[in-house]
């Protein structure tokens, strides 16, 4: 384990740095942010970046630094409230199929694989047209459409987990499910999720400013990464930096993320550690 974490080390330190400065702008951007986010003044429309906007001002006049730094509270809050719930849902599902089997495990098996017969942008295209624009709605769409793949890792690493000696023998014990699952199951089955949780943050992040671009997701005057990029498309070749600024901001945000994430499996995934050291 030691090699792979000298060898990421330079990367980890480097993309928890930057998610540590998005963290401090989302929860201290009332403080940060040097104007209004949703204040409009056409008069100031338009303006290139300077000492008084650093990013420059959209077609009203908006400050497009306060509005991404702002704008952080919401992609933050989606991939949050998205990977939590996914994880959470996901691995009890998991589990509960892996655990089992049987027909529980067929059934349940059946649903995911319904799910993930479908591209997950057009499936959660689909599903933001059945429930409407607006954050809840988009958080709800993009959990249906994120819990199945924790399911399916761990219903995967439970079937090889359960197996294990010190598992059966607290079954013959005389151990309850319940205990089994709680003390032996899930802590050793956690780590695959926790990297896989870690990239989807990025990809909520993005998944959340695709759908906000769409107009399935945050509207404005909200502001919302994806939602700026919006409102900057019929000013890409007068005022392209309206679009440049969030643009940087999700790609950074998402390659933080899932360099962090790689660097974890890298980390984590002991047959991976042990080729790393031959």
């Amino acid at each position: 384990m030691k090699p792979a974490i000298k060898r990421h080390s330079a990367g980890i330190i480097l993309s928890v740095a930057i998610l540590a400065v998005f963290l401090i702008m989302a929860l201290f951007a009332g403080y940060i942010a040097p104007h209004d986010p949703e204040e409009a003044n056409l008069s100031n429309r338009l303006q290139e970046p300077s000492a008084e906007y650093p990013f420059g001002t959209d077609h009203l006049g908006r400050c497009i630094l306060s509005r991404i730094i702002f704008g952080t509270r919401i992609s933050l809050s989606v991939g949050l409230l998205v990977v939590s719930s996914s994880l959470l849902f996901g691995m009890t599902v998991g589990t509960i199929s892996g655990y089992y089997g049987g027909l529980l495990d067929e059934i349940i098996m059946r649903i995911v694989d319904t799910f993930l017969a479908f591209p997950g942008l057009l499936l959660a295209l689909g599903i933001s047209g059945l429930f409407g624009a607006g954050f809840t709605n988009m958080v709800i769409t993009l959990i249906i459409v994120e819990w199945t793949g924790y399911a399916r890792l761990a219903r995967s690493s439970v079937i090889d987990v359960k197996e294990h000696d010190y598992v059966t023998a607290s079954r013959g014990l005389g151990a309850k499910d319940s205990h089994i699952i709680i003390h032996h199951i899930i802590p050793n089955i956690i780590s695959p999720l926790i990297v896989m949780a870690t990239i989807g943050m990025g990809y909520a992040i993005l998944a959340s400013a695709g759908l906000s671009f769409l107009g399935f997701g945050v509207q404005s005057p909200t502001p919302e990464w994806g939602s700026m990029l919006t409102d900057g498309r019929d000013f890409i070749r007068t005022a392209p930096y309206i679009m440049i600024f969030p643009g940087i901001a999700i790609m950074t945000a998402v390659l933080a993320f899932n360099y962090l994430g790689d660097s974890l499996r890298d980390i984590l995934d002991p047959k991976k550690i042990r080729s790393s050291e031959l």
